[in-house]
């Protein structure tokens, strides 16, 4: 019975992080692929979306000393721990030791302006896991 109690504690403890657990959907104005001379370093600048700007901003301001993960089409990207909010137009994502899981940067860089998808979540989440807050999508444009 005392092993039956602990797991229905940790599954309720597990389900009530994953309550809290948050994603956020992020668009890019640009995504640009490169690589660093000096290094050989692979990476990927991005140039956000003014609204992305500060549904970012919004997420990462409660954060600070938590870990975030960044995906884009699921792709894990980057797990950090924040020092402080990202509040800026734009960052650059480095590729880690194994690159960026089998793609290049520019497949990565032509993901995120297709659309495809840039997220950054609660790190321990795997995409699926929680809900996605959109940014505002702007109203399409009548006329040519």
């Amino acid at each position: 019975m005392t092993v039956f109690r602990s797991l229905a504690c940790a599954a309720l403890l597990l389900a009530a992080a994953a309550s809290h657990a948050e994603s956020v959907a992020l668009r890019a104005d640009q995504a640009t692929a490169g690589i660093e001379p000096q290094t050989s370093t692979r990476y990927v600048d991005v140039v956000l979306h003014p609204d992305s700007r500060q549904a970012l901003a919004d997420f990462t301001r409660n954060r600070v000393g938590k870990r975030i993960q960044l995906r884009a089409n699921g792709v894990l990207l980057s797990s950090a721990t924040l020092q402080s909010p990202l509040e800026g137009d734009s960052f650059r994502i480095i590729a880690g030791e194994h690159g960026f899981a089998g793609k290049s940067a520019d497949e990565i860089a032509r993901g995120i302006m297709a659309g495809g998808g840039l997220t950054v979540d609660d790190e321990g989440t795997t995409p699926g896991d929680v809900p996605t807050r959109p940014t505002k999508r702007p109203a399409p444009s009548s006329g040519g």
